[in-house]
């Protein structure tokens, strides 16, 4: 699918540069997992004075406040939490408004949750509904601060779930964006700039034109095979976005730790197949 992207105007009634998309490899080749190994810097501090989002990137608190046309609940705020204090919090705050008192587990039956929601349902979700936990569930490690389990029994998590962690996603991918514009906006190869460098900024226009995709597939009461292309948009920005940062991008304790646990809630948290949703 190919789009192309007219931002929002920037600060003063400025109009920011469109973006258009470039070539980003797909798939889940595992370039993109982490590794403790090697060191670089991290995120640097932002240098100068900032005029606004870089190549067409949207910050989300501009769009905090939207409300649910039909009254329910608007996943669209957990894409604030996400962008603001990342991916813990924002699935608690997901689960506190879909699913509370409830593990829930993906199709596969698997759970990916923060520790704290991990620790205190006693339930989990089921094909015939919601079941007692009574042991089952062995953990099957953490990253970060999210445990990952297995309940062979478990069923989907229900749409709301789902919807609202494809938001979650597009907030943890902004919020990655941003982080590596300010990495590249404090440091210069020449005397220049490194993000005004064409091909990054070439690189930034990429990502920033994934995230609009899904943003506006997001916005239009997204279908399963929707939901799908959402999914795989964020993992070419996550994936492009790690490569700005350069080796830094790929230490586990770094932006990459992030942008793996965005992928895994994917894997987790799939939106059912053509089969499954008819």
């Amino acid at each position: 699918m190919t789009v192309t992207v007219t931002p929002p105007p920037g600060p003063a009634g400025t109009t920011r540069p469109t973006a258009t998309p470039g070539t980003v490899p797909t798939g889940r080749a595992d370039a993109a997992r982490p590794t403790r190994a090697g060191s670089a810097d991290g995120p640097g501090p932002v240098s100068g004075t900032r005029t606004g989002d870089p190549a067409g990137t949207v910050d989300p608190r501009r769009a905090a406040g939207a409300s649910d046309p039909a009254g329910g609940v608007d996943p669209r705020r957990h894409r604030l939490v996400a962008y603001t204090d990342g991916p813990a919090a924002a699935l608690t705050a997901l689960h506190a408004a879909t699913s509370p008192a409830v593990l829930p587990v993906g199709p596969g039956g698997h759970t990916l949750l923060p520790a704290d929601v991990d620790a205190t349902c006693d339930r989990y979700t089921t094909p015939a509904g919601p079941r007692p936990r009574d042991g089952a569930g062995p953990e099957l490690g953490r990253i970060g601060d999210l445990v990952a389990r297995r309940f062979p029994d478990g069923g989907p998590a229900g749409p709301d779930w789902t919807t609202g962690v494809a938001w979650i996603r597009l907030g943890l991918a902004e919020r990655l964006l941003n982080r590596a514009a300010a990495h590249l906006r404090g440091r210069s190869v020449a005397g220049t700039t490194t993000l005004n460098l064409p091909m990054v900024r070439g690189l930034v226009a990429d990502a920033a034109a994934g995230i609009a995709e899904a943003r506006a597939l997001l916005d239009t009461d997204p279908t399963p095979l929707d939901l799908t292309r959402v999914h795989q948009s964020l993992d070419e920005v996550g994936r492009t976005c790690l490569h700005l940062f350069g080796a830094a991008g790929f230490l586990a304790d770094g932006p990459g730790g992030e942008a793996r646990v965005s992928e895994l809630l994917a894997d987790t948290y799939p939106p059912p197949t053509a089969l499954e949703a008819t």
